[in-house]
């Protein structure tokens, strides 16, 4: 949950914002704004007047990646705190008045309207309403139904928070308003419309400026992030020097000449990459499983994996790729030019010169990642090149290596695509991630399950 990356990032003229609140006042300090109006109209109570803003120009903004938006003492604010104080300070983890007012205080020199970050849905922090948009409407809307049964708490607060309770309807109002929980689930199905590639379009990332604290050059980080599950990896520990080191680099990219990187569509080759393996591989995995009995035995098992594997590598493997002596796996020189040419062609022609630093960074997670692909495929592809002509024990241990090459990959890879509900959710659900500030029990991987729409918002 802890983010780990800072980009810059545009919205594009004309693009519609949303912003709820209980006066009929234009913000003249800085506020928060939502590209879903749901997501605004939750910040509404007794009363809900919902400004629509135009952006007027395409606006400049650091997007703080991660579930940044989450009000925790966990991580969550980790990459901000370090941008604004040089280290995380738990302490300040619920002074977001604090927070927007100090963002805005170190973007405005460098040219930024604000920033984005994410919760179950993406919300802009604005420095200055009317210098970046222009008001559409400004209208007063039926608010929600706030009142309910229990004293509502975040977690890690430790008092409740009030609720104002009934809303002002007009005269001659009929039914019921929406409740509150109506509204969550309103906001959180928004919200899925932006969770999967390719996301929410309205923010334009630049990478050529996309500056990590998974940089290895980082030394203080490294010690503190050992052996320790990606979601608990956070900044505590990280020393001056690397904290100012981030700071000065993001301040280069925003700084740099806007079209000062390379033109190369990074966000579109990791999409390739994803789009060309996630599926396979999980069907890959499935066929491996011995919990797949559609197989009458090994020998088919192993057949119909082959095909599959083949389909995985067919633009990689020549005419001159076969094996000189069976067992496959005597001398692997014949199948070294497969994984080079799966591990590479991404990326071989790429200009290593004409990348920013930031870029180049990019360049090498790409090799990597696909490296490890590469090299976990073809190791499979020997242990089955010959399969089909091995007995049922040969399939099965060949099955079973192939299996462990799989499922250790596709825990390396640990790609978001495969976080969802299984099996798929019915017409009338939502496959809920339990996530700030609407936890569920005491799940500690935070198991994504379906949800009905009407026993959501009871």
């Amino acid at each position: 949950m802890s983010g780990h990356s800072l980009v810059p990032a545009t919205i594009p003229k004309g693009t519609i914002l949303y912003h709820g609140r209980v006066d009929p006042k234009i913000p003249s300090t800085p506020e928060w704004l939502a590209f879903d109006f749901e997501f605004s109209y939750l910040l509404c109570c007794v009363s809900c007047y919902m400004i629509s803003l135009q952006a007027k120009r395409d606006l400049r903004l650091v997007y703080f990646d991660g579930l940044s938006a989450a009000k925790t003492e966990g991580g969550t604010l980790d990459s901000q705190d370090v941008v604004l104080w040089g280290q995380p300070r738990p302490d300040k983890f619920f002074s977001e008045f604090e927070r927007i007012q100090s963002l805005c205080d170190w973007g405005r020199p460098l040219g930024l309207d604000g920033f984005v970050r994410m919760g179950f849905n993406f919300e802009v922090m604005m420095c200055d309403f009317l210098d970046a948009g222009e008001v559409v409407s400004f209208v007063d809307v039926i608010p929600p139904n706030q009142t309910i049964s229990v004293p509502w708490r975040l977690p890690g607060i430790p008092w409740p928070i009030p609720l104002p309770g009934p809303p002002e309807l007009p005269s001659g109002w009929r039914g019921t308003p929406s409740s509150y929980r109506r509204s969550v689930l309103e906001a959180n199905l928004a919200g899925m419309w932006h969770d999967r590639a390719p996301g929410e379009t309205r923010v334009r990332p630049d990478y050529s400026g996309l500056v990590t604290f998974y940089d290895p050059s980082l030394s203080s980080l490294v010690e503190a992030r050992y052996g320790k599950d990606k979601l608990d990896v956070r900044l505590e520990g990280i020393s001056a020097l690397d904290a100012e080191r981030v700071r000065a680099e993001l301040q280069t990219a925003l700084t740099r000449e806007q079209g000062g990187g390379s033109g190369i569509d990074w966000g579109s080759i990791v999409q390739v990459v994803t789009d060309r393996y996630a599926s396979r591989l999980e069907y890959l995995r499935f066929l491996l499983s011995p919990n797949t009995t559609t197989f009458a035995d090994a020998l088919e098992r192993a057949a119909v994996a082959r095909k599959q594997l083949f389909v995985m590598l067919a633009p990689y493997i020549t005419a001159a790729n076969v094996p000189e002596q069976l067992p496959a796996s005597t001398n692997l020189s014949w199948v070294a030019p497969v994984a080079r040419r799966c591990a590479t062609t991404q990326t071989s022609l790429i200009p290593l010169d004409i990348l920013t630093l930031q870029e180049a960074r990019i360049h090498a997670a790409v090799e990597n990642t696909l490296h490890e692909i590469c090299r976990r495929l073809v190791l499979v592809w020997v242990e089955f090149f010959d399969v089909e002509a091995a007995d049922e024990v040969g399939a099965t241990e060949a099955t079973e290596v192939a299996r462990l090459h799989v499922t250790d990959l596709m825990a390396w890879l640990d790609w978001s695509v495969w976080v969802r509900c299984e099996p798929g959710c019915s017409l009338g659900e939502l496959c809920y991630i339990p996530s700030w500030p609407y936890f569920e029990g005491d799940d500690p991987n935070d198991t994504p399950r379906c949800r009905s729409f009407e026993g959501f918002a009871r």
